[in-house]
């Protein structure tokens, strides 16, 4: 793992929609905008378990002002992403692997009552983009790009989550899977192992566009337990290695 950068490669922000460039941006919407870009550098890796994120080197970098950078960090804090310590002081929390093995049941839980209304209540226009996104989800297999995989693997669940059209278990959702997304195996996985991932994948479509309750509900369960099944292998063979906090930004 690197040990040092000269500068942070975070997505860049959003621009305003054409002819509002002179206008402020409200404020809740810089707040999603920094809640999002600093999620997607702790999740890819960028900002690394340890890490202290400097407030001030963090907005700079966004482009925005502090405050909506420090209320991200509490968003973030309550998906378990950063830790709030004293003489607000904040980090990226470590990966921890009994708790990685609880969010993935928590998760296998949620998403087979998802798959079961979702069979109910999918519409004709989500059904259609998910058999894109299941055709693409083949095509990033073919061509071995695990990078965009994952990000298509992500779209397929929360589509399916959104389908159930249950509110409450739409929230749960959004909170928990951020603490999922740093333990997802398919970037270790070998070839035989990311096919077998992809079977699964093949037989939820099928499950779904057959509005088969019963057995997505037992597929989601399924994979679920496999993703714990190999977070208990991992732990079990590989070293723990912790990272000395250190700066955001610092080279």
């Amino acid at each position: 793992m690197p040990t040092g950068r000269t500068a942070l490669r975070g997505p860049k922000p959003k621009t305003p929609p054409a002819g509002e460039s002179k206008a402020k941006p409200q404020k809740g919407w810089m707040h999603k905008d920094a809640v999002t870009a600093l999620r997607e550098m702790i999740l890819s890796g960028e900002l690394e378990p340890g890490e202290q994120l400097r407030e001030v080197t963090l907005a700079q970098r966004l482009g925005m002002s502090r405050t909506p950078v420090r209320e991200a960090f509490r968003t973030l804090a309550a998906e378990g992403l950063v830790l709030r310590l004293p003489h607000r002081s904040v980090v990226v929390a470590e990966l921890d692997e009994s708790e990685s093995i609880d969010v993935f049941a928590v998760l296998g839980t949620l998403e087979a009552l998802a798959g079961q209304l979702a069979c109910e209540r999918m519409t004709a226009e989500q059904m259609e983009l998910l058999g894109k996104l299941q055709a693409d989800l083949e095509r990033h297999f073919e061509a071995m790009d695990r990078t965009s995989y994952t990000q298509t693997n992500r779209a397929i669940h929360e589509l399916m989550v959104e389908a159930s059209q249950n509110s409450s278990l739409i929230l749960v959702w959004r909170l928990t899977v951020p603490r999922a997304e740093r333990a997802r195996t398919i970037n270790t996985l070998d070839r035989e192992r990311w096919g077998a991932a992809l079977e699964q994948h093949r037989g939820i479509f099928a499950a779904l566009t057959n509005r088969d309750a019963p057995l997505l509900s037992r597929l989601m369960q399924d994979h679920f337990a496999q993703g714990v099944i190999e977070r208990i292998s991992q732990s079990q063979n590989r070293p723990r290695v912790r990272v000395r906090a250190r700066s955001a930004g610092a080279a």
